[in-house]
């Protein structure tokens, strides 16, 4: 026979412990730091800004609840730090050749190639728009395509004290360059980035001095951000452009996400625009 009143309070006991699962999940989402990469997005063709533009750095600041973001950087000619993400100024832009190799003067005629033609920004000017609660991660550009060799790491540091040193406690540093890694660590706190997570786990193993790991989304599993967690090493996700994405990337707990899609990180993480 049908119990009705046992039925009703097992309904009642599932969705309690529903609510209640619900609830910690989503405390421990909200844990997790939500930056834009390259501004509001790396790529995306519904971006209202191209990628490592002015404009598109300073919506994401100015996004309520976001952490900070994530910028490439090249060193140009001059010795000035400029925003941009290709090998190759015309890939994205109206000008030709590579950062490294025109000055600051050339650098700032240039567009990129959208509607709104913006223009390469440096890193300075987008510095201070960094809040004292945010953070700005740099990724490092290391190479110097139209010679095929690595920029001049000292002529880098010169640049790094003196355009950075200001910032220091909000400014992280994003490095592919094994060799660089340590003595950046001297004055910075920085970050391997890889799509390897073996390559990555070594890296974490061999140099003490780091502090964590940026990598791939779909190039880890839960388990092993769980283990360079254990290791009090953070680990950023990057690459993460659906909504589907967002969700994967968030059930793997890491320390924080770049996020291609901003806006629906942060909604997604629980938090209401």
């Amino acid at each position: 026979m049908f119990n009705w009143d046992y039925s009703m309070r097992f309904v009642k006991i599932t969705f309690l412990l529903s609510v209640l699962f619900a609830c910690a999940k989503s405390e421990e989402v909200k844990n997790i730091l939500v930056f834009g990469h390259a501004g509001m997005g790396l790529s995306m063709d519904n971006s209202i800004y191209h990628d490592n533009s002015k404009e598109a750095v300073s919506l994401a600041l100015n996004l309520p609840t976001s952490n900070g973001v994530e910028v490439d950087v090249r060193l140009g000619a001059d010795g000035t730090l400029w925003l941009y993400h290709d090998e190759w100024l015309e890939a994205e832009t109206n000008g030709k050749g590579c950062v490294s190799e025109l000055s600051d003067l050339d650098l700032s005629k240039i567009n990129y190639q959208t509607l709104k033609k913006e223009k390469l920004v440096k890193l300075i000017d987008v510095l201070s728009q960094v809040r004292e609660d945010q953070l700005l991660f740099i990724d490092l550009k290391h190479v110097n395509s139209c010679h095929n060799e690595w920029v001049d790491f000292e002529r880098l540091m010169f640049a790094f004290e003196d355009q950075l040193d200001a910032y220091k406690d909000q400014v992280k540093i994003i490095c592919s360059n094994e060799y660089w890694l340590n003595n950046l660590a001297l004055h910075y706190e920085v970050l391997f980035s890889t799509d390897d997570f073996e390559e990555g786990k070594k890296i974490i193993q061999k140099y003490s001095s780091i502090k964590g790991l940026v990598i791939r989304n779909t190039a880890i599993d839960a388990a092993e951000v769980n283990w360079i967690k254990r290791q009090n090493q953070s680990v950023y996700l990057y690459d993460i452009r659906s909504l589907k994405g967002i969700r994967k990337a968030y059930r793997k707990h890491p320390t924080g996400i770049f996020a291609d899609d901003l806006r629906n990180a942060l909604v997604e993480r629980g938090y209401a625009l």
